[in-house]
């Protein structure tokens, strides 16, 4: 009976949860993240690969612990690496941000838009910052389809507005007058290379212009007791000629780092001098955990069927794709910092910080002398 009660309760969650898209959100967004399947005798959770968050909430519990030198049984049976779990204890993982609930209870008019939230699934912009960087912490999903908009709504118990008005382009004088708007009553907070609230006119572009309206009236239920936005007096019909200029803005942004990602060029950013042997044992090592490819590449099956994070992975890879596009992914992923947008053709790691510029540099050298493997083999493909 306990087998076919979990097989029920399984069943339940696929069925509500239709496509990847909103199966992958299951173990970030919904209630059942920190439930494990079950508690070995030492009391650590057994968590499944798409229990991204309750896995590493624990995980990150036993690091503080470990660092106030409280005993807990469970430290023996974490594989992680004694100075990896104490940049965990200071330094949590990317999603451990997700936010379960994505509409507070109580609010009647529909916060999130439907053509907002399929921008931002296809092209996560940043919501916040974290340790300095605006890189997006979000998952991107380039074939998002409408049907994946829908099953992620319900999987979220996300109100979407009934109907929508149609994108449409603002004349000049609309334009000029939804920048005067933008600059008097939003920029200051919002604007800017890190805005001062963590979101620009392109992840407002997220959420209704009702809602944008109620909400800066600061009435209940959205004047919570954490809420840092002041008052600000705007009318409807101006939240919804400022939600057309986020509508611009997002279609400007993109252009302009996509046009950014196509000038990318290897020869220029790579490091001068040979790569160090050292290096080459790292690249094709520890550095596929220590740059969290592991956490998508070697879990999620839609990731590892693109790229599998070990040394075979990376051989195959190099092989059917190339050195310079390995580069070019990670290379991406600076410059959607530098945005707080991510590129049509995502950057890696997706949903973490950007590499190290240096580290970058010696991948470019690597990949230009033909991704060389310990033995001195070359295996790019330029």
């Amino acid at each position: 009976m306990r087998r076919l009660a979990l097989l029920v309760l399984v069943l339940g969650s696929l069925a509500s949860a239709k496509g990847v898209v909103a199966q992958e959100c299951t173990g970030c967004h919904t209630s059942k993240r920190t439930e494990p399947q079950t508690r070995f005798a030492n009391g650590l959770g057994r968590w499944t690969d798409s229990q991204c968050f309750g896995c590493h909430a624990e995980i990150n519990d036993v690091a503080v612990k470990r660092q106030k030198r409280e005993p807990d049984p469970r430290y023996f049976a974490i594989p992680v690496r004694e100075d990896k779990l104490a940049h965990l204890a200071k330094t949590p993982l990317a999603y451990m941000n997700a936010p379960e609930l994505l509409e507070h209870p109580g609010q009647k008019v529909p916060r999130i838009s439907s053509r907002g939230l399929a921008a931002f699934l296809k092209r996560p912009s940043t919501l916040s910052q974290k340790e300095g960087s605006r890189a997006p912490r979000m998952m991107a999903y380039p074939t998002l389809q409408s049907g994946d908009v829908k099953d992620v709504a319900a999987l979220l118990s996300v109100r979407l507005p009934a109907r929508e008005a149609p994108t449409s382009k603002l004349s000049a004088s609309e334009r000029k007058d939804a920048d005067t708007l933008w600059k008097a009553r939003c920029a200051s907070c919002h604007a800017g290379d890190k805005p001062l609230s963590g979101r620009d006119g392109v992840s407002l572009g997220l959420y209704t212009p009702e809602w944008t309206y109620e909400y800066c009236r600061e009435q209940p239920p959205y004047a919570r007791a954490d809420r840092q936005m002041p008052e600000v007096p705007l009318s409807l019909d101006e939240a919804r000629l400022l939600h057309r200029l986020f509508d611009e803005m997002r279609v400007e942004k993109e252009r302009e780092l996509d046009a950014r990602v196509t000038r990318l060029a290897m020869k220029d950013a790579a490091m001068p001098g040979a790569v160090p042997p050292t290096m080459l044992a790292y690249l094709w090592g520890p550095f596929f955990r220590d740059a969290t490819c592991v956490h998508c590449h070697a879990t999620s099956p839609r990731a590892a069927s693109a790229f599998t994070a070990d040394e075979e992975g990376l051989k195959t890879y190099l092989k059917k794709k190339s050195g310079e596009e390995y580069w070019r992914r990670l290379e991406t992923r600076a410059l959607e910092a530098e945005h707080g947008l991510v590129a049509a053709k995502p950057g890696m790691p997706m949903a973490g910080m950007e590499l190290p510029v240096e580290l970058r540099r010696l991948i470019a050298r690597w990949v230009v002398d033909g991704c060389k493997d310990t033995e001195g083999k070359t295996w790019c493909r330029r």
